[in-house]
């Protein structure tokens, strides 16, 4: 605990005190001074809002182009270009209906920061739709058990119009 002078006769005293035990003036400096407390509490206000700004970041993109439309820099044949950029896109679309196929419980097995699809190809090359493949998903059967599954996810160039979803069991080769 630290000593402050005190404004009014000078004499040292706690800066934590709420007025002077000489002269009874109130001590400003408490007011200034932070308590464990208050520090706790501007810590948390603080990682709260880095953690606000670091999320908006990742979800916002750090590009200029329009979200989950291909960029012109994408040749109108360049399977691998329109695929890449469509990925997040299909994450995002394809999950749910994936899901929906299942009789019962459905459990995925992709990590926190891995896609959910690890292939894409052609679904439609004059249209532009493209089939997104995965196999981190295994859907419970009857039994109670896990089988692993294969799905398929066609969208629209857009990246937002679903065509059609498919799933099979099995695991895709490596």
């Amino acid at each position: 605990m630290s000593l402050v002078p005190c404004k009014e006769c000078g004499s040292q005293i706690s800066a934590l005190a709420r007025t002077c035990p000489q002269c009874g003036a109130p001590c400003i400096q408490r007011a200034m001074l932070l308590t464990p407390a208050k520090s706790k509490r501007i810590e948390r206000v603080v990682m709260f809002a880095i953690a606000f700004v670091i999320v908006y970041v990742i979800k916002s993109g750090h590009s200029t182009e329009k979200p989950n439309q291909p960029s012109s820099s994408c040749a109108v044949d360049d399977l691998q270009c329109i695929g890449d950029k469509a990925f997040l896109d299909a994450s995002n679309s394809c999950v749910h209906p994936i899901e929906r196929l299942a009789a019962h419980s459905v459990k995925w097995t992709d990590g926190r920061f891995e896609s959910k699809f690890t292939r894409f190809r052609w679904a439609n090359k004059s249209t532009g739709a493209i089939t997104f493949i995965g196999d981190r998903v295994e859907f419970q059967n009857g039994f109670g058990a896990y089988t692993p599954m294969i799905y398929e996810c066609d969208l629209t160039k857009d990246g937002k119009t679903i065509l059609d979803v498919r799933v099979r069991e099995g695991r895709l080769p490596d």
